[in-house]
C-alpha cells in the first residue's frame, strides 16, 4: 500500500496545475464576498463523483466560508457537517516539524544537530543523518509503513484488518525500517518516508522529558486556538461530532475504517482535527503566534524536492508578489484524505477533505477531477476581484 506516495505526488500535480494562468480560474466574487454557490457546488460534485463526505472551510481576511456535503455515516446517512472531525493524517507533520522549530528558536535543538546526538543508539547507520534531513525527507530512511502494509487488494484489505487495534510503539516501527538499508545517502535524494517523523517525535520527547501529545497541546493547539484538535495515542476511535473514513479497493464494497489505533501512524500522521482548526494551524504560524518570523520562513526553504521543513509549497493563482507559493500540506490516511494551504502571511487559507482512500491508483477520475475542481473553486475564490 502507497497511500502517502501518491498523495505527494498528487500534491506535486497540484502544485503544477495552479500555475495556470488567473484567467482560468472561476469567476470572483463582489468585492469582500467569498462566493458560497461555486465553492457549495465543487463539494457536492465531490460526493456525487463517489466521496461518502467532503467538508471545506475558505477564508479571506475576516470573512470565512465553510460548507459539507454528503454524509458522516453511510449506514445511519446522518449529514455532514462543516465542523466535523476527521484524521488528517500527514498534516499532523507540520505541526511536529513546528514543535522543532520551536525548540531550534529556543536554542535546544539545531537542525544540523545528528540523531545520533540527541536519541543515542536508535540508527544503526554510519552515516550521519540530521534533524533537517528527517524534517524535509532526504535522510534515506527507509519508510516502515511500506514494509508493514505491502500487499495489494484483498491482502491490504488483510493486512489492515489484521493491525487495526493493534499497539504500535514508535521504537518498533523505526527498528523495523532500519533493518533494511538507506534508500540513498542523506541529503542527497528525497524519499518520502513516514520514519522521519517518528524519529522527530521521539526527539521531542527526549529533549523536553515529555509525551509527545502534551508538547503538541502545550505548544500548539491552545496557542493556536484549535479547540477541536488531538493527537490520540491508543484510544481507536473518533470522539465528538466526526465523519467516518472509507476505504476502496476496487472490485470491493466501501470499508469503513474510522477505527483503528492510531499509533500506527504516530507522530508521522496521528492527529485529529477540522478544517477551520487547520486554517487556525497556518495562521498561527504565520502571524507569530507559534514561531519567529526568521523561523517560520526557514520552514518553507527547500532544495531537493518541492518539500521543505514539514511544509509543502502550492500553486497560486493570484500571488501578493510574482513566483511566490501558496504553503500547506496534503494528508492521505485511512478512509481520510486532506489539503491544506495557505498565502505565507496567513490572510488567504483554504482547507478540505474527502472520506475516501485509495491505493494503487489516485482514485476515480471522476473523483481526481471533482478535486482538482474544488481546489481551483477555492483558490480562485480566494482572489482579490
Amino acid at each position: 500500500m502507497k497511500l502517502r506516495l501518491r498523495s505527494f505526488a498528487a500534491m506535486a500535480a497540484l502544485a503544477i496545475a495552479l500555475t495556470v494562468q488567473p484567467a482560468t480560474a472561476a469567476p470572483a466574487a463582489p468585492a469582500g464576498e467569498l462566493d458560497a454557490h461555486a465553492l457549495q457546488s465543487a463539494l457536492d460534485k465531490l460526493t456525487a463523483a463517489g466521496a461518502p463526505a467532503a467538508l471545506a472551510e475558505v477564508r479571506v481576511g475576516d470573512k470565512t466560508w465553510s460548507g459539507a456535503s454528503g454524509v458522516r455515516d453511510t449506514r445511519t446517512k446522518r449529514p455532514a457537517r462543516p465542523g466535523d472531525r476527521y484524521r488528517i493524517a500527514s498534516v499532523t507533520k507540520s505541526m511536529v516539524a513546528t514543535v522543532v522549530m520551536q525548540l531550534v528558536d529556543e536554542g535546544r535543538l539545531k537542525l544540523d544537530d545528528p540523531v545520533a546526538k540527541r536519541v543515542p543508539g536508535l540508527l544503526p547507520y554510519k552515516e550521519t543523518i540530521t534533524l533537517r534531513q528527517l524534517l524535509n525527507h532526504t535522510s534515506g530512511v527507509p519508510n516502515y509503513f511500506d514494509q508493514l502494509y505491502s500487499g495489494t487488494g484483498d491482502k491490504e484489505l488483510e493486512e489492515m484488518e489484521r493491525n487495526r487495534f493493534r499497539y504500535f510503539p514508535s521504537r518498533d516501527l523505526i527498528k523495523m525500517a532500519a533493518g533494511k538499508p538507506l534508500v540513498s545517502p542523506p541529503g542527497k535524494e528525497f524519499h518520502y518516508s513516514n520514519t522521519n517523523y517518528l524519529i522527530l517525535g521521539l526527539v521531542v520527547e527526549r529533549t523536553t522529558g515529555r509525551p509527545l501529545a502534551t508538547e503538541l497541546e502545550k505548544r500548539v493547539f491552545r496557542p493556536a486556538g484549535m479547540k477541536d484538535t488531538s493527537y490520540p495515542v491508543v484510544n481507536p476511535y473518533l470522539t465528538g461530532p466526526h465523519v467516518n473514513g472509507y476505504h476502496l479497493v476496487e472490485g470491493r464494497p466501501l470499508r469503513d475504517v474510522t477505527d483503528y489505533t492510531p499509533s500506527v501512524w504516530g507522530a508521522a500522521a496521528g492527529a485529529v482535527s477540522t478544517n477551520a482548526d487547520l486554517n487556525r494551524f497556518f495562521r498561527a504560524l504565520s502571524d507569530g503566534t507559534l514561531l519567529s518570523p526568521a523561523r517560520w520562513a526557514e520552514m518553507r526553504e527547500f532544495t531537493v524536492a518541492p518539500y521543505a521543513l514539514g511544509v509543502v509549497p502550492g500553486g497560486d493563482l493570484c500571488p501578493a508578489r510574482p513566483g511566490e507559493y501558496l504553503w500547506g500540506n496534503t494528508g492521505n490516511g485511512f478512509g481520510y484524505r486532506t489539503m491544506t494551504f495557505s498565502s505565507p502571511d496567513g490572510r488567504r487559507q483554504l482547507s478540505f477533505s474527502w472520506t475516501l482512500s485509495v491505493s494503487e491508483v489516485d482514485g476515480p477520475p471522476a473523483v481526481s477531477k471533482a478535486v482538482n475542481d474544488l481546489v481551483m473553486a477555492a483558490v480562485g475564490a480566494t482572489c482579490p476581484s
